[in-house]
């Protein structure tokens, strides 16, 4: 059973790997790149929490960078040091690779997938009664963040898959520790 889904990530990662082309490079590139995600994270936090939230700001804030946190560090030393699967670019011939090497010798579970679907899904939590535009807009970026790791050679489809699950999972945490947050300083509001 594990070899025979071993053997179709490995097909679905030549799929999406094997397809390349010079203007996807660089797009792929740029999804991938962590100053990139600076920018839709701003942007996103401007055109929902300043416009729909400006008092809870740091909440919404404090709320991202928990996301961060435990998406990142978890899907390093719960996943990757413990599970120690072999990146594509690592274990793998004929990879493409774009503008940089390989990375860290383990993949699963990807820590871009991680991160960005956490971010995603936390504010999908946050704003999708009061904007949808925003939430849709941060999945789909999720989403092609996390396809822009196994098009570059970094991750098999399945890192993507279970790290995307893990992020969704840490946003449904963070988001139910904000609101928790927010109910106990309601309370202390009323009270006065």
């Amino acid at each position: 059973m594990i070899e025979t889904l071993n053997n179709l990530d490995t097909q679905f990662f030549y799929f999406i790997n094997g397809h390349h082309c010079a203007v996807m490079d660089w797009v792929m590139w740029v999804l991938s790149a962590r100053w990139s995600w600076l920018i839709v994270i701003v942007a996103a936090f401007c055109f929902s929490t300043l416009r729909h939230e400006p008092k809870r700001w740091w909440i919404v804030l404090a709320g991202i960078g928990l996301c961060f946190l435990l998406a990142d560090q978890g899907s390093v030393q719960l996943f990757k040091n413990t599970v120690c699967r072999l990146r594509p670019c690592h274990a793998l011939e004929n990879v493409h690779m774009f503008r940089e090497g390989c990375g860290g010798l383990y993949g699963f579970i990807s820590s871009h997938a991680a991160n960005a679907f956490a971010i995603a899904v936390f504010f999908c939590l946050r704003y999708w009664k009061k904007d949808r535009v925003v939430p849709i807009c941060m999945v789909a970026w999720a989403f092609l963040t996390s396809y822009s790791r196994a098009y570059l050679g970094k991750h098999y489809p399945g890192d993507l898959i279970c790290g995307a699950l893990f992020g969704v999972l840490v946003a449904f945490v963070v988001h139910g520790v904000a609101r928790w947050i927010e109910k106990k300083l309601q309370k202390n509001e009323t009270k006065k």
